[in-house]
């Protein structure tokens, strides 16, 4: 006859420091691509300065975490931030060139990544 014994310390939680996610929002691969290219892409295409347009207005393009979920939900390519303009791109929105095909489908990768 074999016997096993198994044998465990339960010491509870115990704090290490640090806590909550392993990143903020603000420093998540998405967040740091949307600052990266995102975001200087709606800055030359004119979609925002300090105070006007989408620095004040949904969707506010200035910073990741000001924009609402579904501006960042997939998929991609079905997202108003890609869709926009309508068909054939570039389109227009406010009376200035919307994003062209390269650029919607920079848009759309980005809504879609991790």
């Amino acid at each position: 006859m074999c016997a096993t014994v198994l044998a465990a310390c339960d010491v509870g939680e115990v704090d290490i420091g640090g806590g909550g996610t392993d990143a903020p929002i603000g420093n998540s691969a998405k967040a740091m691509a949307f600052a990266s290219t995102i975001k200087p892409l709606a800055e030359t295409m004119g979609c925002f300065t300090a105070t006007t347009c989408h620095a004040v207005q949904a969707p506010i393009l200035t910073s990741f975490t000001s924009l609402q979920p579904k501006y960042t939900t997939g998929p991609g390519a079905s997202n108003i931030l890609v869709t926009k303009g309508g068909t054939p791109p570039p389109g227009t929105h406010s009376g200035i060139p919307y994003f062209d095909t390269a650029q919607r489908a920079t848009i759309a990768a980005w809504i879609d990544s991790p």
